[in-house]
């Protein structure tokens, strides 16, 4: 089941970012344009919003993204490998034999996040992946299957959030999109 917020609604769920931090602008160049935006909610909990970057303003898989999400609630860092790594291999099972060293390397760079706490990835299909906090750089992944791997989660059409990723690559009439999953 799927739901949308409006404005009004979404800022009194708790205010998203709409301004890359100045270290990710600094490391990627500047020019991003959001594609699209959204809430994610696991059955009643709202975890983080989370919004599209591109240089065009569309997605398009050969080219690097950014995905910025700002989370509404506390997250330990295994319980985010966990679902991530989980997530990924349920979309990508050729890549099996890399889930492991993809959960070590994650566990090296996640941080506990709480509310208000920002996470953002930079993901390039050639070079690997990037990502930072609000504040500094985290840590890379020099490795193109990871990266595409990673942004699977959100963009797949086959993703468990898919009212999410319509929103994300801007399909979505609502801009505030809300997927329920139960």
């Amino acid at each position: 089941m799927a739901t949308y917020l409006d404005p009004k609604q979404a800022a009194a769920t708790h205010a998203y970012q709409t301004v890359l931090p100045e270290h990710v602008v600094q490391a990627h160049g500047d020019g991003w344009q959001l594609c699209g935006r959204g809430v994610f909610v696991w059955t009643v909990f709202r975890c983080y919003w989370a919004s599209l970057y591109t240089q065009s303003g569309r997605f398009e898989g050969a080219l690097p993204a950014i995905l910025d999400l700002s989370y509404l609630r506390t997250l330990s860092k295994e319980q985010t490998i966990t679902i991530s790594i989980d997530e990924m291999l349920r979309l990508h099972p050729e890549h099996s034999d890399r889930g492991q060293a993809w959960r070590d390397a994650l566990g090296q760079i996640i941080p506990d996040v709480k509310a208000g706490d920002r996470l953002v990835g930079y993901f390039d299909p050639v070079r690997g992946a990037n990502f930072y906090s609000d504040h500094a750089p985290l840590g890379v992944i020099q490795e193109p299957a990871f990266a595409s791997t990673f942004l699977s989660i959100w963009l797949d059409p086959a993703t468990r959030a898919s009212t999410l990723r319509a929103s994300l690559l801007g399909q979505s009439e609502a801009t505030q999109g809300v997927e329920v999953l139960s």
